[in-house]
């Protein structure tokens, strides 16, 4: 790898940090928004501000962001208002990189990147048609499959389905896939509103509860064998580099949840992962096949199980966590790359890009 700090050409380069959104990821945003925050700050060559936008879609820059609470978890907003937009963007008129530090709607699925194209503004990470994709994890599967990229079989419910005939969407899934399933929003991330069925009932109130949060449903077969997830980056002349693979042990629940996740000690997280130097391999060549597929830019982390036949790939982040203890920081930081050193990265990459 030849990642390399800043240099003289990125000296005072004006960065706006976003985060925040109203999404259901808000909380784990701010916690990533944060981090980078104090990261780029600490940098001389970087004069940095934060953005917020809270739940309600209100863009408000904080001079402070430490002190930035979240609010209270609310039902995802459809959308922000035209009046708040166009008043936030005069917020980011004059920044030169603006760093996303979104997870979930708005921020991470396109729609924020697509406005920042139009706006001529450069920002971290994958354009707005991969972003949309690897959000959208029925179609990024098609696009798995096309390109013989390993994936679980499934079978994908939309709400219109599921609030005129749940009991025609349960034999559906029962038609094609076998028990135990995994139930999860279609769009979204940080497993939120991920759930197990191991039988009809369980399906049955899983559905019901998406069909009542006015979501697609994607139904999976629950796969055995070892979480494992592995990032990769960009580098400055185009080529990708997989990090170090890291496996997932969960220790609050059955599967890599929100709390296994976000818990102290939710779960073992170990980097770089013990594992035969040929299933390595296979999960980092499909980590950058994914990529590539999807178009992503900058850098992704893609989740996969080792299966007895081999690394099946689950999904690909356009924006992963960002916290120092974050899976792509931590797999960085094995591979020689401190926190500061890869936010340093990232701003410089979108800056080379998109300029």
């Amino acid at each position: 790898m030849h990642f390399c700090g800043g240099d003289q050409k990125f000296m005072a380069i004006n960065v706006i940090v976003m985060m925040g959104g109203p999404s259901t990821e808000h909380e784990v945003s701010l916690a990533s928004g944060r981090m980078v925050y104090e990261a780029l700050v600490a940098n001389p060559h970087y004069q940095v501000s934060a953005l917020v936008i809270d739940r309600q879609g209100h863009w408000t820059i904080e001079a402070n962001p430490r002190r930035i609470q979240p609010q209270p978890s609310q039902p995802e907003a459809a959308s922000i208002s035209r009046q708040e937009s166009v008043n936030g963007l005069q917020l980011i008129a004059n920044t030169q990189v603006v760093f996303l530090a979104f997870h979930g709607a708005f921020g991470e699925d396109g729609t924020l990147q697509g406005l920042l194209e139009t706006l001529g503004i450069p920002y971290t990470g994958s354009g707005p048609l991969a972003s949309a994709l690897a959000m959208n994890k029925s179609k990024a599967k098609e696009l798995f499959r096309y390109h013989e990229i390993p994936v679980t079989p499934d079978v994908l419910l939309t709400r219109r389905l599921m609030a005129s005939d749940i009991e025609g969407a349960i034999n559906q899934v029962e038609e094609r896939l076998a028990y135990p399933l995994v139930v999860k929003p279609n769009t979204g991330g940080s497993s939120v509103g991920v759930t197990m069925a191991t039988n009809a009932d369980h399906l049955r109130e899983a559905l019901m509860t998406a069909q009542a949060s006015g979501l697609d449903v994607l139904v999976e077969e629950k796969l055995a064998g070892r979480e494992v997830t592995c990032a990769v980056l960009e580098e400055f002349d185009g080529s990708l580099t997989a990090l170090p693979v890291i496996e997932i042990v969960p220790r609050a629940a059955s599967f890599f949840d929100f709390t296994s996740k976000y818990a102290d000690g939710g779960s073992d997280e170990i980097c770089p992962a013990d594992l035969d130097p040929k299933d390595v391999d296979a999960i980092q060549r499909y980590a950058i096949k994914a990529h590539q597929v999807l178009g992503c830019e900058g850098f992704s982390r893609t989740d996969m199980f080792l299966t007895e036949k081999g690394p099946v790939v689950l999904e690909v982040n356009t924006i992963p966590g960002m916290t120092p203890n974050s899976l792509l920081p931590k797999a960085a930081r094995a591979a020689g790359l401190s926190f500061e050193a890869l936010m340093d990265h990232m701003v410089q990459l979108a800056w080379r890009r998109r300029s």
